[in-house]
C-alpha cells in the first residue's frame, strides 16, 4: 500500500554542482547511474524535486510512475529504502516520515545485510 501523504525531510546536503532542476526543487543526475531499477530512479528524481514543498502525495507517486499500478510504486519505495535513499523516519500507514538521503549514500544489499557488515 502506498501512504496517503509521505512528509519529506532533506538529508541531502548542499545542492550540488550540475544537479538538476530549480532552487529547492533538484535532484542528483548521478542517480541514473546507480544499479536501481528505472522504476526507483525516476522514484527517487520525482520526490527529490518535490522535497522544497517538505511532502509528496500519493497522487503524485502514481503520476511519476505513470501507467504502473500501486504495487509497482510501493516496491519501488521499498527499493529507495533497501539502497539508504529514502529512508523511514517515522509515519503510520496513511501518513510517512521518510529521510530524503544523498545518492552518495547509496549503499547495495538489504539493510539487514548492512546491519551485519557494520558489525
Amino acid at each position: 500500500m502506498i501512504p496517503e501523504v509521505i512528509r519529506l525531510r532533506d538529508a541531502r546536503g548542499k545542492r550540488p554542482e550540475g544537479a538538476a532542476g530549480a532552487g529547492d526543487f533538484w535532484y542528483d543526475p548521478a542517480i541514473w547511474r546507480l544499479p536501481l531499477s528505472p522504476a526507483a530512479r525516476v522514484l527517487y528524481a520525482g520526490i527529490c524535486a518535490h522535497a522544497g514543498h517538505g511532502e509528496i502525495n500519493r497522487q503524485d507517486l502514481r503520476s511519476l510512475l505513470k501507467g504502473q499500478p500501486d504495487g509497482a510504486v510501493a516496491a519501488a519505495l521499498s527499493e529507495l529504502a533497501e539502497a539508504n535513499l529514502l529512508v523511514p523516519a517515522g509515519g503510520d500507514e496513511r501518513i510517512a516520515d521518510r529521510e530524503i538521503r544523498p545518492v552518495s549514500d547509496f549503499s547495495r544489499g538489504s539493510s539487514a545485510e548492512r546491519g551485519r557488515a557494520a558489525r
